[in-house]
């Protein structure tokens, strides 16, 4: 089972995740997806597979329903070696935190010891060019 756990502030986040979302669930990948703020951050210790699509706000900052996810796994002392993940961001390459909260996402999971299923995509504002070479390849290592 994927869980796709989303931090959007506008709502392009959250609309890319239902879409990769429901193209998962059409090739028979089992996935759940949820706004972060809908998931408690302890809850990571239960998942085995993570996928997370974020945008960035503000200055690099993480939206304000992933703020509690991103503090978590920040200031936790966690052993999650038993969690695969990914992270797709959205950005706008004019800002200098360019998908700033995607790049913190996968540097903390990382340091907590969960292993990246995939590279982390950087995604600008054209996004809907960007990411489908990478859900194929999402596809293909789930």
């Amino acid at each position: 089972m994927l869980t796709i756990l989303v931090g959007s502030q506008t709502g392009n986040a959250l609309n890319l995740a239902q879409g990769i979302s429901g193209q998962l669930s059409a090739e028979g990948i089992d996935n759940d997806c949820f706004p972060m703020d809908e998931v408690d951050p302890e809850t990571i210790h239960e998942l085995q597979r993570l996928l997370i699509v974020t945008s960035t706000y503000g200055d690099g900052e993480a939206p304000d329903n992933a703020s509690e996810w991103l503090s978590f796994l920040k200031f936790s002392e966690l052993d999650l070696s038993h969690l695969e993940y990914a992270v797709l961001g959205l950005g706008d390459n004019y800002y200098p935190h360019f998908c700033q909260c995607a790049k913190d996402f996968d540097q903390y999971l990382g340091r907590q010891g969960a292993r990246q299923l995939l590279e982390r995509l950087d995604c600008d504002l054209y996004y809907e060019e960007q990411y489908p070479e990478w859900v194929e390849k999402l596809k293909q290592v789930l």
